[in-house]
């Protein structure tokens, strides 16, 4: 089992509401990466302070621990390529067509979960 699809689309009014943190509103960056991040599939497979089907938002940024170009690259990349292996055996659905910008403002608002 792996994350969900490539849709993009905006969830239905049927979905259920995903959980958000609060973020810093002062940061452009981190509003627009939850933005994303709740308008696509993300939360299928992530949740923000407890495992699920991938890591919580918050085990990734204590991973990370430092926000530095290096760290967002590498999130950003991992949201674009995909893979297996860094979190366990389960593999993350790559997302093509997020843009590498969308990438890292998402990367941006996993980096803020405190």
């Amino acid at each position: 089992m792996s994350c969900g699809g490539n849709d993009s689309s905006a969830p239905t009014t049927t979905e259920k509401k995903v959980e958000e943190a609060p973020v810093e509103k002062t940061d452009p960056l981190v509003q627009t990466g939850l933005e994303l991040i709740s308008k696509s599939d993300c939360f299928t497979c992530h949740k923000l302070t407890e495992a699920s089907i991938g890591p919580s938002y918050k085990s990734v940024a204590e991973k990370y621990k430092t926000l530095n170009q290096a760290t967002i690259d590498s999130i950003a990349a991992q949201i674009k390529r995909g893979g297996s292996g860094k979190w366990g055996t389960v593999p993350m659905t790559p997302h093509p067509t997020i843009s590498k910008e969308d990438a890292e403002a998402m990367a941006h608002y996993i980096m803020s979960i405190k």
